[in-house]
């Protein structure tokens, strides 16, 4: 369900930075063409599910033998994947409104494991209870929140190789997504931004004669002197950018999570957490990536600001922001020493996001460590347990 949300936005941002111009002039097909997308969002989904894996993997290394774990993973996921990535790629790049672009791909993705038996045994989850019925174990007792995990996988630990029952399915679903998506091809991709009401699209499909010096003037910034280089003064200005930038919407869930993690009970904690965590991702997009996702960086670079307050303050903004997230966390430890180390942690997350995102002049990486990192929480397996957190 990742998959989506980390290519949404990208036929966006193709055409903001003028990459479709270079596919429209290649010779190559456009089957060819969208091979490349829809293989490097395969690979994203690939190394997301090897991140969830290992920490499975190496919380039980002892159990389990790692051959026979990760065949039954790759027969079950490999071809899934690639019709979800296939999906994700087409609905992001052939629908324009992005309601309809969430409602569809969230629709056929529930579809799809409430009928898995109905459709070639898309997802596995058929399959999978049929395993669990010869262990003669009630399928009930599998459900999220009934028995450890620690339990699940000593009773269903591998001890030879499973035969498996719907090769010829999984097969056929490979043919199916190659086949669809070399039909989808054929379809030309508008690079119009037609339906989408935002503001930044809207101010996109400005003609350059509507666009004043006004817009873009410091005068717009409150309470700044134009000729105070000091840090306090860039400070304000980025923070005039992060406040304008941030949705409603998006402040709405923030404040939703972030007041019920003040009053959850500690089994639904670590949920709130990981909700505001993955929502704190968002901040790469709406602030720190934002120069990068419109080419207006080099503004920057030719301020006449000392070049160092440009990461100063851009880390004391994202810091601070994070210490907000986690003050409600930060309340129940109660523990001095273990909330700074947190703050430390997030401090250097806070250095990571800044320097991927300057150096690679996008957010992708950052948005896909960060979530795979807190992702990893669910499995109460962290990668690197950045919060301290008692299970």
């Amino acid at each position: 369900m990742l998959l989506f949300l980390i290519i949404a936005g990208d036929k966006e941002k193709d055409i903001v930075a003028g990459y479709y111009i270079n596919e429209d002039l290649s010779s190559l097909h456009p089957f060819l063409k969208n091979s490349y997308k829809i293989s490097a969002l395969y690979l994203i989904s690939l190394l997301l599910l090897l991140v969830l894996n290992l920490s499975l993997i190496l919380a039980n290394i002892q159990n389990i033998s790692i051959v026979l774990f990760i065949i039954p993973v790759l027969y079950f996921c490999i071809p899934f994947l690639l019709l979800i990535s296939t999906l994700c790629y087409f609905i992001e790049y052939l629908l324009e409104n992005k309601y309809l672009k969430y409602f569809i791909y969230y629709s056929i993705f529930i579809l799809l494991i409430i009928y898995d038996d109905k459709l070639l045994y898309i997802t596995g989850n058929s399959e999978l209870f049929l395993f669990y019925k010869n262990l003669n174990v009630p399928v009930k007792n599998f459900a999220i929140g009934f028995i450890s995990k620690e339990k699940v996988l000593n009773l269903i630990t591998l001890k030879k190789f499973i035969e498996p029952h719907f090769t010829h399915y999984k097969l056929l679903l490979i043919v199916f997504t190659v086949l669809s998506a070399y039909l989808l091809s054929f379809i030309r991709i508008k690079r119009l931004f037609t339906t989408n009401n935002s503001d930044d699209l809207a101010y996109l499909n400005r003609s350059s004669t509507d666009i004043k010096n006004g817009d873009f003037s410091i005068e717009n910034i409150s309470n700044v002197n134009q000729t105070d280089l000091s840090l306090i003064s860039y400070l304000k200005k980025d923070f005039f950018l992060f406040r304008v930038n941030i949705s409603n919407k998006l402040l709405s869930f923030f404040f939703l999570f972030w007041f019920l993690s003040f009053f959850v009970q500690q089994n639904f904690l670590l949920f709130i957490l990981v909700m505001l965590l993955l929502l704190s991702t968002k901040i790469n997009d709406f602030f720190l990536g934002k120069s990068y996702f419109y080419n207006t960086f080099i503004y920057e670079e030719l301020y006449s600001f000392p070049y160092i307050l440009y990461f100063l303050s851009k880390f004391i903004i994202v810091l601070s922001f994070y210490c907000l997230l986690l003050t409600p966390y930060f309340l129940r430890i109660g523990e001095i020493p273990i909330v700074l180390l947190i703050i430390f942690n997030f401090s250097i997350i806070s250095i990571f996001q800044l320097t991927s995102i300057h150096l690679l002049k996008n957010t992708t990486v950052a948005n896909i460590v960060l979530i795979v990192m807190y992702v990893s929480y669910i499995s109460k397996s962290p990668l690197i347990d950045i919060l301290y957190y008692k299970f």
